[in-house]
């Protein structure tokens, strides 16, 4: 258990962030380096400011997927925001957010309630939308026929950090989150990490390899069309 604790909380976070940073860096290089033909587009093509406006929203609100299949757009959009808001509120865990709420006038058991009402609710519903996303892949044929391995294992990934963070929310078990806060500090600082408290938590250390598995596999995945978006955005149209 000792080894376990050492490979995935003091030395697998800094390989993930390291493995992530250094093939994102490649990525960029490559999409600005991808040619970039002249073509003559009908109706003319938007401005740079009307282009960027096109982006934002075809990234927020996936207009693209909106008008081709509706159905999925719910789906996915729901996915993606409640994803999103989860990993804000992660946020409370690597900073100490709660000193700049209670500043702002919001109650300590406003906070929990936030915390432990909303991300509850956030944790399962992202939970379903995977779940019918990954059971969409396996019984449309046209997505079937689409659908490589890769597809199916960010899906199922993903699909076990949620469980694994529904485990530690719901489980009996309590999860510490001071002393979550203290183990990232010591990742922060190089120091006392192999002594953090909450390595003891085998929910949270299988929790902590899979998040950084992911982390590690983004920048080889098709997950990465987040960022792929803003390197391709003269090809959208105004509509």
């Amino acid at each position: 258990m000792e080894v376990v604790k050492f490979v995935v909380g003091g030395m697998l976070p800094y390989v993930a962030v390291a493995v992530f940073l250094a093939a994102m860096t490649y990525r960029i290089y490559v999409w600005k380096k991808l040619p970039q033909p002249p073509m003559t587009l009908f109706p003319a093509p938007p401005t740079a400011g009307q282009n960027t406006v096109n982006t934002i929203k075809e990234t927020a609100f996936f207009r693209s997927l909106f008008r081709g299949d509706r159905l999925l757009w719910s789906f996915a959009w729901v996915f993606h925001v409640v994803l999103a808001l989860i990993f804000m509120g992660h946020l409370r865990v690597f900073t100490n957010v709660d000193a700049a709420l209670t500043q702002a006038g919001v109650s300590e058991s406003s906070i929990q309630l936030m915390s432990s009402g909303l991300g509850g609710a956030a944790g399962i519903v992202v939970l379903v939308t995977a779940l019918l996303l990954l059971i969409r892949r396996f019984t449309i044929k046209r997505v079937r026929d689409i659908t490589g391995y890769g597809d199916i294992f960010a899906l199922l990934l993903i699909g076990a950090i949620l469980v694994t963070g529904n485990m530690m929310r719901f489980g009996a078990e309590h999860f510490d989150l001071t002393a979550a806060r203290e183990y990232f500090a010591a990742l922060a600082t190089f120091n006392g990490v192999s002594e953090a408290a909450v390595l003891d938590n085998n929910v949270f250390l299988i929790h902590m390899g899979l998040a950084l598995l992911l982390v590690m596999y983004i920048p080889f995945s098709k997950i990465l069309h987040f960022g792929g978006i803003f390197f391709t955005h003269q090809l959208i149209r105004k509509h």
